[in-house]
């Protein structure tokens, strides 16, 4: 597929800089565009990629705008970049509709422009939204329901068993999971994660969620609207996070704990403890904290063995 620039500008709603009629076929990396590809660059610091760069256009924020001879000006390039990728996006790996080679049990409803790639189930009493995209090897166990626009990513488990058990005399009794899980709009999960349903209250991923794959959310959760999590996120049973929070990758969260909102947690991080304000945190296995904090922290490790030796050095001096 191919666009004017002209025909970009209006779509991505950015100045044009140069000559609209030049046409652009693919999106590429600024170092290896060629003339018939669009890149972007971010900020100025990345202007000296600009002179090497053999892309027949580049959209640039606007301190740039004098640096480029074809081209579009946004206030956000990576915005305008996201915009762009749907623009050139070939569509679904797979065939749309409902592949042959899927299993739907007979009361499951489905809306209108439903996608269900090969070797899906999908249980009883499933509610699949408008537009919703599901890709090959899912398996959304019975109850479980998700909104218009979403898109689940291949080798997914949507309403699994959360792992719940009571010690008994002869060993561990297992505790029936009850609830139901509860996806909204526009929800995107990668490939690879497990979502359990409820033990007991549903477990709820709120409009406009992103996890990325091999994330894991036990039962009893809640997910907040907007909120968006990097790969090997696990959080335990009855984890509350807020609304436009962001996680990073492997990081763990203890269980029966709550986020709230606008909070960014700092990968590799493990959350023992509710966090009420808002802000960035960072942390390893010891537990997060405010990331001004932890980076002061840090840097006083890096200097406990000096510190170390300074005081055994005063302790021998007193000693003399």
């Amino acid at each position: 597929m191919s666009y004017s620039l002209v025909e970009l500008a209006r779509l991505t709603a950015t100045e044009l800089i140069g000559d609209g009629s030049v046409t652009v076929s693919r999106l590429a990396s600024i170092a290896t565009a060629d003339v018939n590809c669009i890149s972007f660059v971010v900020s100025e610091a990345r202007a000296e990629a600009l002179k090497t760069s053999r892309a027949g256009a580049v959209v640039v924020p606007s301190a740039l705008a004098s640096e480029i001879t074809h081209g579009l000006v946004s206030d956000d390039p990576y915005r305008t970049y996201a915009e762009l990728s749907a623009l050139f996006d070939p569509g679904l790996p797979f065939d749309a509709g409902i592949d042959p080679r899927a299993c739907i049990a007979s009361d499951a409803q489905l809306a209108g422009q439903v996608s269900v790639a090969a070797n899906t189930v999908i249980g009883e009493g499933c509610v699949i939204g408008e537009g919703t995209v599901i890709g090959p090897n899912t398996t959304i166990y019975p109850g479980t329901q998700i909104g218009a626009h979403c898109l689940i990513a291949a080798n997914t488990v949507l309403g699994s068993d959360g792992f719940g058990f009571a010690k008994g005399g002869n060993g561990w009794i297992k505790i029936r999971q009850l609830g139901r899980l509860v996806i909204g709009d526009d929800v995107e999960i990668g490939s690879g994660c497990t979502l359990d349903r409820g033990a007991l209250d549903d477990t709820v991923i709120g409009h406009g969620v992103k996890l990325d794959n091999q994330v894991h959310v036990a039962h009893g959760c809640v997910i907040g609207d907007r909120t968006a999590m990097a790969g090997c996120v696990a959080l335990a049973g009855g984890t509350v996070i807020g609304a436009d929070v962001t996680v990073g990758g492997m990081t763990g969260f203890t269980g029966h704990l709550s986020v709230c909102d606008k909070v960014h947690i700092g990968a590799n991080a493990l959350v023992t403890q509710s966090i009420k304000i808002p802000g960035a945190y960072l942390g390893g296995a010891g537990g997060v904290m405010k990331a001004a904090d932890w980076r002061r922290n840090a840097v006083r490790f890096r200097q406990l063995d000096a510190l170390a030796r300074r005081l055994q050095a005063l302790e021998q001096a007193c000693l003399k």
